[in-house]
């Protein structure tokens, strides 16, 4: 009878119906009746918000449990990114702190002896577990081929507990296990009395396994021991020069180098704006011209050796993505780097002097609008923009003569000749520039150099020439009492006036006789209005007289003091990167036949003889 075993080390999952298995179509049940639950049991009066809720809550749990992305699920795929936006991706420190100002202790994670006593007695037991299990599997199967009679009151009881529990059979597995502590208890006991006390081993060699607990247990998996890390500086920032929007970084780099540069900006200050990738010869400078933008702007310049890199295929750059497969993935990298670091510089926070600081005053609005640091001074621009009118109180004398009043008088003028002087100072080293806007004025300050964080302080003093139109000027004279006549002209209406004349005249006739007659007449004199200047005379106590006289321009002064303080991050001086040698490898033992003199002068020392 021929038996065929199924392999069971398939990392396969079985299908139960359609693509899902046993375990999703549990959990597919479950998602469905809490959706059902969820529809028929949800204390929302509408039954469409209901319908929506449920199917929701369905498709929900349904991606959750089929979905998967790269083989992983969608769960764990939530959780891998939730990690990653909660978790530290860059590092925001200083310069200073990235560099190793001594080298570091050397580590010794060779085990003892006890170490190695237990870690192979570990790996004794897993062997004999390993072998005990396969031992059931087969007794298990021999009985599923028909051997043994199959009981089904066996399939329900409790297989943690030991069966016969009590009789002569049943502590077998017990006093096995009792047995087995015992024996490793006094197997650890004697290792110790036998160490002593340890003495110190050196590193193990190539193929030395690591133990599990050791941080350099990644070593077993490449077939050599790579040196150890060489300290130093490896990249140094040598001038940093700030606009309005955008800052130009040079960096010189005392090794060969790959080098990535990152930019951070945006609101949050986590916005990707650059990404820029390249190689520096040592002794070499690069620059790059970098984007500012957000409330708080970083860069990140990484770095990684690249003198000595070997492996067995072509190289590649240190930068290239590699697959990530698997609960537990892992790197095994075949190469060799003589100097073997990797490291950053970043600029960020007060090292950055972004906004570039702007003081508005009321003549004028003084900014720095740019601004570099190089080893040992400071250069840049300063720039002022003042206003051309201004409301200023300008002294004047307003009244004169017989009363006096004079002060200050706020007038609206014109701002000409704005001149002045700066003084920009840093710890103990100070100078002064000229200013005399619109034009700008460079400056020049020395600073020591040095790994630091140096702080610029800017003070200008301004003052500017005013001009206004100044009002009237109002004389004032005490006339004593005097008669003055007035010609006043009135108008006056004459009114009109009529009357009847009657008057009896004799008119005498050539005959001699004379005829009385009466006659009579109606005079009339019509309205008038005539004008008549009368002569008045009106007679003045003492009193003051005001004269009016018309001014021309009135000019004044006017000065201003603004202050404003920035900080810049300086990097170390340069300083070239000399690695230490090398110590030569030990050469490969290769087997070599002993010559036949050599093989008799050998057995004539040891009183060999060859047998024939």
């Amino acid at each position: 009878m021929q038996a065929h075993e199924v392999p069971t080390h398939v990392q396969a999952e079985d299908k139960v119906l359609l693509w899902f298995t046993f375990p999703q179509i549990v959990a597919v049940t479950a998602v469905g009746a809490l959706a059902y639950g969820l529809y028929r049991y949800a204390p929302i009066p509408w039954p469409e918000v209901r319908i929506g809720l449920a199917v929701l809550f369905a498709l929900t749990g349904l991606a959750a449990i089929v979905g998967r992305i790269g083989g992983r699920r969608l769960p764990l795929v939530a959780a891998d990114l939730l990690q990653f936006r909660l978790g530290g991706r860059c590092y925001a420190g200083t310069p200073a702190e990235l560099a190793r100002s001594e080298p570091p202790a050397p580590s010794n994670d060779n085990p003892g002896l006890v170490q190695h006593v237990a870690q192979k007695t570990r790996h004794r037991l897993r062997r004999l577990h390993r072998g005990f299990k396969a031992r059931r599997v087969r007794r298990s199967r021999e009985r599923r081929n028909g051997r043994r009679t199959p009981r089904p009151q066996r399939w329900f009881r409790d297989r943690r507990r030991p069966r016969d529990r009590g009789n002569e059979k049943g502590g077998h597995a017990a006093m096995r296990r009792i047995a087995l502590l015992a024996a490793m208890a006094l197997l650890a006991v004697t290792a110790v009395a036998a160490s002593g006390t340890p003495t110190p081993e050196p590193t193990p060699g190539p193929g030395t396994p690591y133990p599990q607990t050791s941080p350099e247990r990644w070593r077993n998996e490449i077939e050599f021991d790579p040196p150890d890390p060489v300290p130093g500086r490896r990249l140094y920032v040598e001038s940093l020069a700030v606009f309005e929007d955008r800052a130009t970084v040079t960096l010189r780099a005392a090794t060969d180098i790959d080098l990535s540069v990152q930019a951070f900006g945006g609101p949050g200050g986590q916005e990707l704006g650059f990404w820029g990738a390249g190689s520096v010869r040592a002794g070499q400078s690069t620059f790059y011209t970098l984007p500012l933008s957000g409330d708080a702007p970083s860069f990140t310049f990484a770095w990684v050796d690249t003198l000595g890199l070997a492996g067995a295929g072509a190289r590649q750059s240190p930068f290239s993505p590699l697959p990530l497969s698997g609960d537990a993935p892992s790197f095994p990298f075949a190469g060799v780097d003589t100097l073997g670091l990797a490291g950053a510089v970043s600029l960020g926070g007060d090292q950055l002097p972004h906004p570039l600081p702007v003081v508005e005053g009321e003549l004028c609005d003084v900014r720095v609008k740019q601004l570099r640091l190089s080893p040992g001074a400071f250069t840049g621009t300063l720039e002022a923009q003042c206003v051309d009118r201004i409301e200023h109180p300008i002294d004047l004398e307003i009244v004169n003569g017989h009363v006096h009043i004079a002060g200050a008088m706020m007038m609206k003028t014109r701002v000409t000749n704005v001149y002045g002087s700066v003084t920009l100072s840093s710890g103990e080293s100070s100078t002064i520039v000229e200013l005399e806007p619109p034009d700008s004025a460079a400056f020049r300050l020395t600073v020591p150099t040095g790994e630091a964080l140096h702080e610029l302080t800017v003070e200008a003093a301004l003052e500017g020439s005013l001009r206004g139109t100044a009002p009237p000027l109002v004389t004032l004279e005490l006339v004593p009492e005097k008669e003055e006549e007035y010609h006043v002209p009135v108008e006056v209406l004459r009114p009109g006036v009529s009357q009847v004349v009657s008057e009896s005249v004799a008119v005498l006739h050539d005959n001699g006789d004379i005829t009385y007659h009466d006659v009579s007449a109606r005079l009339t004199v019509p309205s008038e209005v005539i004008t008549v200047v009368p002569v008045v005379t009106i007679t003045f106590p003492e009193h003051i007289l005001a004269t009016v006289t018309p001014r021309g321009s009135v000019y004044g002064t006017k000065e201003e003091t603004v202050e404003m303080a920035l900080t810049v991050g300086a990097d170390a001086p340069y300083r070239p990167f000399t690695p230490p040698a090398m110590p030569e490898p030990t050469p490969t033992p290769v087997q070599t036949p002993l010559t036949e003199q050599e093989g008799g002068g050998l057995f004539g020392i040891l009183g060999w003889e060859w047998p024939w």
